[in-house]
């Protein structure tokens, strides 16, 4: 092997142990075994292994209808603070309008209402002000919305240990969740059917006439108990803190009051906690979740700490999926489930089974071609080939890859087009071998030729795969997947593999000649 670098012999035999060393997991074991080395396998897709999909519709609507009682709140503070009386506010479709005592001082409170909402139009008409949003501001809100759930949707789904979900946003207001393996949704549909907006209220036990006639007075509201909806409490409706200061939750154990959950603010929290809490000894102070009071304890004394236990009658699994809920973040709007499937695994044993044929047909008939044409450097090639497909299967379940139908005719596609660069290589070996040139010369020039036509072929393909990748979708992306990774292995197994094995048949035979 004098002809051939000994560094490139180390490289070869270091990047082929590793590609079979990190197949192995792929290959021989498919439960989770706890080890690091045996968990890193390819993941299956929905349509190999089965499992649930389900579109999901952000309620935007919801948002906008917030958004214009945070208006009239904002209208409400104003026009009291200039001692403005306000005789009736009526929501027609995207307008607000305001009905005023009289026209004095609406400028005032245009003025200081614009302060709080720019992109707002306030208009003024003889004492009746209309506050509306236009389309822009209308599809900011929206979008807003749909990132913002999106992230949270992510957050709930891997904190429920689902593994490899494909979660993507569809259409105007819409997202896709698939989830390989999952066979009964209903825990995931139960964490993503709840906002988990969660807020701290002081409850005010004094006004006992405006509870009975279930009548909230302003900055007021009456709120249902979440076991007990006949039970009811009038709060305050500012919050005094809320979950956004949340920075962690976990279930745990009160002794007293059974499964719980803990939980910590960030600085800001912890102040506003810690500030309600002092200045309401002896108080009671409402935790308030999607608009239900799960609890409401008696304040005996400040908690400056800035953590505190949730409790209400809580079963294990129920503390732990709001504890789940509440680390993820509460969903902006409502999602309401629009479309629901579920895959049988049967078909995805059929999907698996037929791509394993193909596959085997393929590269059999592959094989048979090579030796064939090529005789001794034609079994070479099949060796690399195969080196290929260890590799190829190393690198997807290193880097935690989703294999889907589409991935395997991507690999199907691979087999192909790793074996034209050996055949390049050894037509370009047979030009070399016509001008009676010397052996290790005749296979270093026909490499050296081959070169540029191996790297122009695959770069190109690499780019193609990778736009599928930026702009694809889906099963796109999981055929662009497996078809660069399968660009790039088939290049090292034809330039270096292929080169070194090459070299150690001819210095093994000691031939003097090449017959191709």
């Amino acid at each position: 092997m004098k002809n051939y670098p000994l560094w490139k012999i180390i490289v070869v035999f270091i990047l082929l142990g590793l590609g079979i060393t990190f197949a192995i997991p792929s290959l021989l074991y498919k439960e989770d075994t706890g080890s690091w080395y045996l968990d890193n396998r390819l993941n299956l897709g929905l349509d190999l292994q089965g499992g649930s999909y389900l579109l999901l519709e952000v309620q935007t609507d919801v948002l906008i209808k917030e958004e214009f009682e945070n208006f009239s709140d904002t209208v409400r503070v104003i026009s009291r603070e200039n001692r403005v009386k306000i005789n009736n506010i009526e929501k027609q479709k995207d307008v607000l309008k305001v009905r005023f005592d009289s026209s004095e001082k609406l400028n005032t409170i245009r003025e200081e209402f614009l302060k709080n909402y720019r992109s707002v139009t306030f208009s003024i008409t003889n004492n009746i002000a209309s506050i509306s949003i236009d389309e822009i501001y209308k599809k900011s809100i929206q979008d807003g919305a749909i990132k913002q759930s999106l992230e949270i949707v992510r957050k709930r789904i891997d904190e429920s240990g689902t593994k490899e979900p494909l979660i993507q946003r569809s259409g105007r207001d819409r997202i896709l969740l698939q989830l390989p393996g999952v066979k009964d949704p209903e825990r995931i549909k139960d964490l993503l059917g709840k906002t988990a907006k969660l807020n701290f209220h002081m409850v005010d036990d004094d006004d006992t006439k405006s509870l009975s006639l279930n009548i909230a007075p302003f900055g007021r509201m009456i709120v249902s108990d979440i076991s007990k909806e006949e039970i009811k409490y009038l709060l305050e409706k500012k919050s005094r803190v809320g979950g956004e200061n949340l920075i962690d939750a976990y279930a745990s154990f009160d002794p007293t009051e059974g499964h719980a959950v803990s939980f910590r603010f960030d600085t800001t929290g912890a102040q506003k906690f810690g500030k309600a809490t002092s200045e309401n000894i002896g108080k009671r102070f409402a935790v308030v979740l999607d608009g239900v009071v799960i609890t409401a304890p008696v304040i005996n004394s400040a908690i400056t700490g800035g953590s505190g236990i949730i409790t209400g009658n809580f079963t294990s699994q129920e503390a732990t999926d709001l504890a789940v809920l509440l680390r993820a973040g509460a969903l902006p709007a409502p999602l309401e489930i629009v479309e629901e499937r579920s895959v049988g695994p049967g078909l995805g044993a059929d999907s698996i089974a037929a791509g394993q044929i193909a596959s085997i047909i393929g590269m059999i008939l592959v094989c048979i071609f090579m030796v064939l044409i090529y005789g001794s450097f034609g079994l070479i090639a099949n060796i690399s080939l195969i080196a290929n497909l260890f590799i190829i299967i190393a690198l997807l379940g290193t880097i935690g890859a989703t294999l889907t139908l589409p991935g395997i005719a991507g690999i199907v596609l691979t087999i192909g087009m790793a074996v034209d660069a050996n055949v390049l290589i050894f037509e370009r070996i047979k030009e070399e071998n016509a001008k009676n040139t010397k052996v290790y010369e005749t296979i270093k020039k026909g490499f050296d030729r081959a070169l540029s036509t191996i790297l122009d072929a695959n770069i190109t393909t690499l780019i193609a795969s990778l736009l599928l990748f930026i702009f694809g979708s889906g099963p796109i992306k999981g055929f662009s997947i497996t078809l660069s990774l399968g660009v790039i292995a088939s290049m090292f197994t034809a330039l270096m593999l292929t080169n070194l094995l090459v070299h150690f048949y001819i210095s093994f035979t000691s031939k003097k000649e090449i017959n191709l």
